[in-house]
């Protein structure tokens, strides 16, 4: 059965830099293409979900956003099926005020995980066994309720600060990796576990 990856962006896949709405600023992290190629081989869908607020606040817009992740999509081998993102704040100034509400797809509401499944279904995308994998704990509150394996990593936000206020929320993570690629390694291990090869070779040893 395929399942879907779902990654959050800045922190996770590149550098977090803060906002930025030019390509020539986006920098990957070490091992995230390699890392994207190994869950596209294992059989896995990709999907990137992000909060872009700076839309709402005007530091760049939609067409720029585009651009960036044209370029990140370049960057990582046209893996990912899509790039699903909020521009919305509920407090923003200096941009567009239709931009400026209180939205049900800002992370870490779970809004942009059901766009995904809605705007994919025909691929076979579900929310059901799927992952999410990202840097801050509102990347896997967002998925809290939903049957969604989640893993944190530490390769953007500190890790002991998203921890404490993943505890506060109730929100447990199934995993915590250094980075992208070590979450990788884990999840592919575990896939392997649960296969019905990987479940034999336990009962023989």
């Amino acid at each position: 059965m395929t399942k879907t990856v779902f990654l959050d962006r800045d922190g996770t896949l590149n550098r977090e830099i803060g906002f930025f709405g030019s390509p020539d600023r986006l920098e990957l992290l070490p091992g995230v293409g390699d890392a994207l190629q190994r869950l596209h081989d294992g059989n896995f869908r990709l999907v990137i979900t992000t909060n872009q607020s700076g839309i709402a606040r005007g530091l760049y817009s939609e067409q720029d956003l585009a651009r960036v992740h044209e370029r990140l999509h370049e960057l990582v081998g046209r893996l990912p099926l899509a790039y699903l993102h909020c521009p919305h704040h509920p407090d923003a100034e200096g941009g567009d005020p239709a931009y400026r509400r209180d939205c049900d797809c800002r992370k870490p509401k779970s809004g942009l995980l059901h766009q995904a499944s809605k705007m994919l279904q025909d691929l076979g995308v579900t929310l059901a066994d799927s992952v999410v994998i990202g840097d801050s704990a509102r990347d896997l509150m967002m998925a809290d309720q939903l049957p969604m394996t989640k893993i944190l990593v530490a390769s953007g936000k500190p890790i002991e600060l998203e921890r404490q206020k993943l505890a506060d929320a109730g929100c447990a993570p199934d995993h915590e990796a250094a980075d992208l690629a070590a979450a990788v390694t884990w999840l592919l291990q575990r896939s392997l576990e649960d296969s019905p090869a990987g479940r034999r070779a336990a009962r023989n040893e």
